[in-house]
């Protein structure tokens, strides 16, 4: 969900029957990526895609025209793997203030994770079966995170790693399952894995689950040992000190860590519906404790069982300093400062000393007593899901609503997502606290796409007259940042 050529809106979790799933049996809707006519591929066991795409536009009020070369490997009559390689170079078309002085844009390559992102997608998936009622899966993803889950999503849920328009990361998620009988009961053990930054700058998390004759029992772990307590104040203190290397500066201790319990019961008739009760009990060392108790119902619709159409209800109840859901789909906004900001002209005196970083946030305030969850999904087998939810906890920015749609189709790829955080009501579309992106791509020609991109994401931002020059220390926030691009792309397969 950046404004390169592809925002990755994951369905996780809307066709997994299981709520003790992880997030690598997600589909992913890939805006620059269409559903290939095999008269295109020949006889040929390798096949590929070069595509070349190039669209002016907006990012964070700065002109831009971005050109977006790539080539994707398709390895699948072989192995089961493909990837895609590509580098998007955005150029500024006018160099305004704050200025960067030179004309690709400098926070796009300032850091190893921007070269390490060349790498923008990849996928092994496999799956067989042995002895008698064995079967064994596989499935490793690497590439931009769009929803990482882990369990029930009572720690991570709605993770993605790359909303910053400043950050390019790439993460792995990774999930290996295993099924068969035990004692003549349905019986299995799944491992989830993710890692949102290769270069270590981001949260990573596992899961380990087991379940038998529809009891089921996981242990998750997540941490993030780089995250920031405290952030240092620039002077005069209307904002952070930001490093060369874009970032807001750190000071003190760093790191925060989270466990979970998670034990659940399925219902089934392996055919129609899906009733799991469930229970989480959390722990962040340092911080707080959590309870998380609900319900998830799965129902398949139609003669040929192609809708699926689920439902969640959960109770929580935490200490003090227990935000549920800890990362979410706001964590890497609010990893370094919790408080949001839109504007430069919203940015209030005296930021630097009243905004803290997430953790302080969680520890300073009173955020314990009973809160809930709730969501709706419907998904389609053909490529196209909706859901929604909303997140409520005590204490400031307790509401959180979430929507994501799309569609993968040969005719039309769509990713949507919505999210906002703020107080009770429903001013969802405030700048402040939202998150918006929008993806669309449309093949119009045998070898031609029309392509979409805007949204409402976040950046490093500066006051008023400061300078963000590329690989200057200076005083910043993080605030929101639009961006729209429009275009065309040409693609040439083999």
């Amino acid at each position: 969900m950046t404004s390169r050529s592809a925002i990755r809106v994951a369905l996780g979790g809307l066709l997994a029957l299981a709520p003790c799933t992880a997030s690598a049996q997600e589909v992913l809707v890939q805006g620059d990526q269409r559903v290939q006519d095999p008269g295109e591929r020949g006889d040929r066991k390798f096949h590929g895609e070069a595509r070349l795409g190039a669209r002016p536009g907006f990012i964070a009020e700065d002109p831009m025209f971005s050109i977006e070369p790539s080539v994707n490997f398709d390895l699948r009559e072989i192995v089961p793997l493909e990837f895609r390689l590509g580098a998007d170079i955005r150029l500024r078309m006018v160099d305004r203030a704050p200025e960067q002085g030179q004309v690709i844009r400098g926070t796009d390559w300032d850091e190893p994770g921007d070269f390490i992102t060349i790498l923008q997608a990849l996928r092994y998936e496999d799956a067989f079966v042995f002895a008698r009622h064995g079967q064994f899966s596989v499935d490793l993803r690497a590439g931009e995170l769009g929803r990482v889950e882990l369990g029930h999503g009572s720690l991570v849920q709605g993770y993605a790693n790359s909303l910053d328009v400043d950050r390019r990361r790439t993460g792995i998620d990774f999930a290996l399952r295993l099924d068969g009988l035990l004692l003549e009961q349905p019986a299995g053990v799944e491992l989830g894995l993710f890692v949102a930054d290769l270069t270590g700058q981001q949260p990573l998390g596992a899961r380990l689950g087991g379940h038998w004759a529809g009891a089921g029992l996981g242990l998750t772990v997540v941490g993030d040992p780089l995250a920031p307590r405290l952030a240092r104040p620039a002077d005069p203190p209307d904002a952070f000190v930001v490093d060369a290397q874009n970032y807001l500066q750190r000071m003190g201790d760093r790191g925060v860590a989270a466990v979970g319990l998670d034990l659940s019961y399925r219902f089934t008739d392996r055919w129609r519906y899906w009733i799991s009760p469930y229970l989480d009990l959390n722990a962040l060392p340092g911080l707080g404790r959590g309870l998380h108790a609900g319900l998830d119902l799965e129902f398949a619709l139609g003669r040929r069982r192609r809708v699926h159409l689920g439902f969640v209800g959960e109770f929580t109840y935490g200490s003090d300093d227990y935000d549920p859901a800890y990362f979410d789909v706001f964590y890497t906004m609010q990893r370094t400062q919790a408080q949001f900001v839109a504007y430069p002209d919203d940015l209030p005196a005296s930021f630097g000393t009243l905004a803290t970083p997430k953790y302080s946030f969680v520890d300073r305030r009173d955020l314990g007593g009973a809160g809930g969850y709730g969501a709706i999904r419907f998904a389609h087998d053909s490529g196209g899901f909706a859901e929604t939810g909303y997140r409520y906890r005590p204490g400031p920015l307790g509401h959180t609503w979430e929507t994501r749609v799309g569609v993968d189709v040969p005719e039309v790829q769509l990713a949507l997502l919505h999210a906002h955080r703020g107080e009770l009501g429903f001013n969802i579309i405030e700048p402040a606290g939202s998150l918006a992106a929008f993806e669309l791509n449309v093949p119009v020609l045998r070898y031609l796409d029309v392509s979409a991109t805007a949204g409402w994401l976040y950046a490093t931002r500066r006051p008023i007259g400061g300078d963000a020059t590329a690989g200057r220390v200076s005083s910043g926030f993080v605030g929101g940042a639009g961006l729209v691009l429009l275009g065309i792309a040409g693609r040439f397969p083999w």
